[in-house]
């Protein structure tokens, strides 16, 4: 006998009564029945939620619950049972309760209880709701096959790009050019300027349709991820850019880079085009100086490319990622402004980020992270 606060006497629950009343805080329907099926030895009243009958019906009928499970889903249900009673464990999930339309999704776990001669006895397990899950899969499948809409819609635009509207352009650039030779002798200074301005504009176009096919290539004709050594990577790269950093007898100097888990190829364009923009954006008066760094941090291997330029306007530090932006002091007239969003595109690809930090007149630095555990993601198809 046990004393409540007032002093009076009150009965203790026993301990299967306890055990009991605690199933009734949960929403997992908790049950148990004999290895026949043919008695139901528990279950709590989360069951009546989940499957749409009552607990006083599965007494009266042990196997009624197979009742209110989906027709579709009744023999994988009745032949997990067999499995129970056969002694192995039980893992499914199927669509349950009439009520909702067979709307209610049930995830089973269930194990078989054995004596000590090693007979299956009983059989037990929990039943839970995971309709809500389910749903949340659904728009996460749904969400999937809207970016491999979106994806393919990218890659049918890379196909006209690099067919259908190059050969026009071709044919346009070269009777322009065709008309300058034969004519331009001709041609008075105001006919001369509208001519410069046709070339320069068809060129102009050229080059934003072969920024654009590049731009579309960073996932169309990526390569999986492996081991890279940036050190050697880097190096590529400024042999790739090595008549521009001579041309302007720019200095570049790099610290030891990690070994990374990356895309070879498009980690080089990455350096590459950071260090092409940092010339390209130094100050005519100076010397271009561009330092490379990495630091190793929790989870990720944070780069940085610093110059010594004019710097990035606050108020232009986001919209240089933008395609054809171009920063206000860009140097190179043939620039399409691409290149830092290609370089976003593919940071962004190997889960990373990619910001800028800049003072005014005080150089620019370039950061950008790649995960310690990147994986490749799905491939998105081949160029076509």
């Amino acid at each position: 006998m046990e004393h409540d606060k007032s002093g009076e006497d009150r009965v203790a629950p026993d301990d299967l009564d306890l055990l009991i009343q605690l199933t009734e805080y949960t929403n997992d329907c908790l049950w148990m029945f004999t290895a026949d099926w043919e008695e139901l030895v528990f279950a709590n009243s989360a069951y009546e939620n989940i499957f749409g009958n009552s607990v006083a019906e599965l007494e009266e009928d042990p196997t009624n619950f197979v009742e209110a499970v989906h027709p579709d889903d009744r023999q994988r249900v009745m032949d997990s049972m067999a499995k129970l009673s056969n002694g192995e464990n039980a893992d499914l999930e199927f669509r349950v309760n009439a009520n909702t339309g067979y709307e209610t999704w049930a995830w089973v776990q269930a194990n078989p209880m054995k004596n000590e001669s090693g007979d299956v006895e009983y059989v037990a397990g929990y039943t839970r709701d995971i309709t809500e899950r389910k749903e949340y899969q659904h728009k996460l499948e749904q969400h999937r096959e809207d970016l491999e809409q979106s994806n393919e819609s990218l890659r049918e635009f890379a196909y006209i790009a690099s067919h259908d509207l190059q050969e026009p352009l071709r044919m346009v650039s070269s009777y322009v050019e065709l008309l300058d030779q034969e004519y331009g002798e001709q041609f008075d200074d105001e006919a001369e300027e509208y001519m410069e301005f046709a070339i320069n504009g068809a060129q102009r176009m050229k080059q934003m349709i072969n920024s654009l096919l590049a731009y579309s290539r960073v996932h169309t004709d990526a390569e999986e991820f492996d081991e890279a050594d940036a050190n050697e990577v880097f190096e590529t790269s400024c042999q790739d850019l090595k008549l521009l950093i001579e041309d302007h007898d720019a200095e570049v100097s790099v610290d030891d880079l990690p070994v990374v888990r990356a895309d070879r190829d498009q980690l080089g364009q990455v350096f590459q085009n950071l260090v092409k923009n940092a010339i390209e954006h130094a100050s005519e008066d100076g010397t271009p100086s561009i330092e490379v760094t990495a630091t190793e941090r929790d989870d990720v291997h944070e780069f940085a490319v610093s110059d010594n330029g004019p710097g990035v306007p606050t108020s232009e530090q986001e919209d240089i990622f933008k395609i054809f932006r171009q920063g206000a002091s860009a140097s190179s007239t043939a620039n399409t402004g691409i290149g830092l969003a290609i370089t976003q595109r593919i940071v962004q690809r190997h889960g990373g980020e990619i910001w800028v930090e800049s003072e005014s007149d005080d150089g620019a630095t370039f950061r950008f992270t790649i995960p310690k555990t990147a994986q490749s993601p799905v491939t998105e198809g081949a160029h076509p």
